[in-house]
């Protein structure tokens, strides 16, 4: 007999926005890797090219850049779904693929900003090094936290 975890999951009275979340990852899982190819080469196109304004809100005293929350976004959905394509079918990590993973995403956050280097009108900003580098943090937690709600205590097959 073939486990359901959305039928499991639906017997345990889950609200109905963590049986969405269920489906919605189910729908993504197969095409998880695929996405993430796709995200690492937009990320690789973005930043190779020269001279991109930076976006900011101006305020009376101040202007607020937005290059900063979007490093943020872009390598936290980067590392979900790094996170989500190299799970196990019971959407469990180990902590060691963990690290490795999570070493793999810095090195390649390190590269990416470093790369810049040699981009005309680019240059290599530490605070983008950072913004990218809180976002894979931030993408971490949102990964183990989305992990526990759907994978605990799950029977195997």
């Amino acid at each position: 007999m073939v486990f359901d975890k959305i039928s499991y999951l639906k017997g345990l009275f889950l609200p109905r926005s963590e049986i969405s979340m269920l489906k919605l990852l189910s729908f993504i899982r197969p095409f998880a890797i695929y996405l993430l190819i796709l995200w690492i080469i937009a990320i690789i196109i973005v930043s190779s090219i020269p001279s991109i304004p930076v976006l900011k809100i101006q305020t009376g005293k101040s202007d607020i850049r937005l290059d900063y929350l979007i490093h943020f976004l872009e390598y936290g959905s980067l590392a979900f779904l790094t996170y989500l394509s190299f799970s196990g079918k019971d959407d469990r990590i180990s902590r060691l693929r963990y690290l490795i993973l999570t070493l793999c995403l810095i090195l390649f956050a390190v590269a990416d900003e470093s790369h810049q280097i040699i981009i005309p009108g680019r240059t290599f900003n530490p605070k983008d090094l950072v913004s990218n580098l809180v976002g894979i943090a931030g993408g971490l937690i949102f990964t183990i936290l989305v992990f526990r709600k759907i994978a605990p205590g799950i029977p195997s097959e």
